[in-house]
């Protein structure tokens, strides 16, 4: 029996990305080697196999990837760090038009690895004589370090906080607005501020010559 035939009768069977994901190059490492010998890693994969991600969203575009990094690094405590870089083109949906609009998320954030549960939530402890290193640092996210660790879990993670809370176009396209939202709501027009030439004319019982 193959790996795959527990799944062959199940109504959970993956679907065939998740199977692919689940075997992705440099998806999996081992942190605590990854910090403790400094390696880095990097990769392309596409943006439907983060499923998080893409729920709720508009169709994505065809063959749109997902581009990750991440490198060992030590904060200014020796603080074992993965430096994670993320970068994509995510097709959201637009509040005000309601159409689809692509938007492009990119980050950069260190995860302090530790080895247990209760070092997630408990404070930092430092020598008072560390003081000027620790304030000279960042307040690192701190993650569950493991031999199997997903890196496509934190990727997914980053992506999401990057998306804006309410994406709107800048114009948006024409002819995509809903039915009964004008103009003036969309922002497409531009947005004429009274001249104050105007105001002041009409203080003095005078016609604007500035308009």
């Amino acid at each position: 029996m193959s790996k795959h035939d527990n799944f062959s009768d199940s109504d959970d069977a993956p679907s065939p990305e998740q199977l692919a994901a689940a075997v992705a190059p440099g998806r999996y490492i081992d942190a605590f080697e990854f910090v403790r010998l400094g390696k880095s890693t990097q990769g392309n994969a596409p943006i439907t196999w983060f499923e998080r991600l893409v729920e709720d969203m508009p169709e994505q575009e065809p063959g749109a990837m997902v581009s990750w990094s991440a490198h060992a690094d030590k904060g200014p405590l020796g603080e074992p760090l993965i430096v994670l870089g993320v970068d994509t083109v995510l097709t959201v949906q637009c509040e005000r038009c309601l159409g689809p609009m692509p938007v492009h998320l990119a980050s950069e954030v260190p995860l302090h690895v530790v080895e247990t549960e209760a070092e997630l939530d408990d404070p930092d402890s430092f020598d008072v004589s560390e003081l000027d290193a620790f304030e000279a640092g960042e307040a690192f996210d701190k993650v569950l370090g493991t031999r199997k660790f997903d890196l496509f879990e934190q990727v997914e993670d980053e992506l999401i906080l990057c998306v804006p809370y309410v994406p709107k176009h800048d114009v948006c396209p024409e002819g995509a607005l809903p039915p009964g939202l004008g103009a003036d709501e969309s922002g497409n027009d531009d947005e004429r501020e009274p001249s104050p030439f105007a105001a002041l004319a009409k203080l003095k019982g005078k016609p604007d010559l500035a308009s």
